[in-house]
């Protein structure tokens, strides 16, 4: 990957001496979907003038890209030669940047099944506090012996640096995309669901709501026929029922809406006390007996949404796994950080200190500060 020095770099360059020499924080930001997640303060470094793919190597697998460039502009790129990014990030319709999903680290329903956005870096170009254009990973599937530093970056938020490209693997689109609907209660549908992780089934994506489980299968259309099958004899084991088949473009609609957080779960606030919280558990663990109410659940039930008026993150962080509080309630209460003395939080702030020790790139964005009706409690986890 070679190392590209244009104007825009140069003059990113110019704003972070400006910004070490007096102090002034800089806020990255791409196309401002995900505003929301964390606080931050500074004079606004505006990234979308960076756009384009470098290269783009389909018989490889791999794609270079500007950190500037829309989402929605790299997904039309690989959909022309019927490849693909399958992580599902949100905000995309909205606009968002290469740059702003990758330093997010947020997915969607696939996650569980395909990896996340770490597994899909494989090499990254960063300015750091210092201005110095740095090059880290490369662009093939086995490219470092030591620390693959390119990783760090995701989930990061732009804390760590200036991310000017990044270059990801891509994956050959499926052939056969079908999606099944159950009607269970939740635990059923976690009972059932890890049943995936341990079998070989094409499975691509999984939602419980309202008493229903939808899970899609994707991969050779063999594959996706004999999933059918063993699905439909797991439910019967386990709810005495079938499965029944989505119309496609139904179907579409409603991965398209889960990706994008716009279900109307998403904005169904019970009331102005509630906040919704993104609570991540391990798969083995039966997430009712950590918080009873089921909301909308993906990943198998690893992960869930959920309107809640109390602090839910030490039950969930007690149960092996994190709460973030994605959304605040109307009434403005601001929930403290359950993470202050944690791991996560030493190995952040560790990093910070090596990459960025002025804190000038994004501070305050892992604060537990109110923005727009929005806050977060979420330190760097695994997303």
């Amino acid at each position: 990957m070679n190392v590209e020095m244009s104007d825009t770099v140069s003059a990113w360059q110019m704003r972070i001496h400006e910004a070490q020499a007096s102090g002034t924080p800089l806020r990255i930001r791409g196309a401002g979907t995900k505003d929301f997640y964390g606080t931050c303060v500074g004079d606004v470094l505006d990234t979308r003038a960076h756009t384009g793919i470098v290269s783009y190597e389909p018989t490889e697998l791999v794609v270079t890209v500007r950190a500037g460039t829309p989402w929605a502009e790299l997904v039309r790129a690989l959909d022309e030669r019927q490849q693909c990014l399958p992580f599902e990030p949100p905000f995309v319709a909205q606009g968002a940047t290469v740059g702003g999903v990758v330093n997010a680290g947020l997915t969607g329903a696939a996650r569980l099944y395909v990896g996340g956005i770490r597994d899909y870096v494989l090499g990254a170009h960063l300015l750091n506090a210092q201005g110095e254009l740095l090059k880290l990973g490369g662009q093939v599937m086995k490219n470092v012996a030591g620390y693959d530093l390119s990783r760090l970056l995701v989930g990061s938020r732009g804390t760590l640096g200036l991310m000017t490209q990044v270059s990801l693997k891509v994956l050959p689109q499926p052939k056969a995309v079908l999606t099944l609907r159950l009607s269970c209660d939740f635990r059923s549908a976690q009972v059932l669901c890890r049943r995936f992780l341990v079998k070989p089934i094409a499975v691509t994506g999984s939602a419980w709501l309202n008493g229903v489980l939808t899970v899609r299968l994707a991969g050779m259309a063999a594959a996706v026929s004999a999933g059918v099958v063993m699905l439909d004899g797991w439910a019967y084991e386990c709810v005495g029922g079938s499965f029944a088949r989505v119309d496609e473009a139904e179907a579409v609609a409603f991965w398209g809406a889960l990706q994008e957080q716009s279900l109307p779960y998403f904005s169904a606030r019970p009331s102005d006390e509630h906040a919704l919280w993104r609570a991540v558990l391990p798969t083995a663990v039966d997430g009712l007996t950590v918080h009873a109410d089921t909301g909308l659940a993906m990943w198998g039930g690893a992960l869930r949404w959920l309107w809640a008026v109390e602090d839910l993150s030490m039950p969930f962080k007690a149960a092996g796994g994190h709460a973030t509080c994605y959304r605040t309630p109307l009434s403005g209460r601001v929930y403290p950080t359950a993470l202050a003395a944690s791991n996560e939080q030493r190995v952040q702030a560790a990093l910070k200190m090596q990459f960025d020790p002025k804190h000038i790139f994004n501070r305050h964005r892992f604060d537990t500060v109110t923005h727009a009706g929005h806050a977060t409690v979420e330190m760097h986890h695994v997303p």
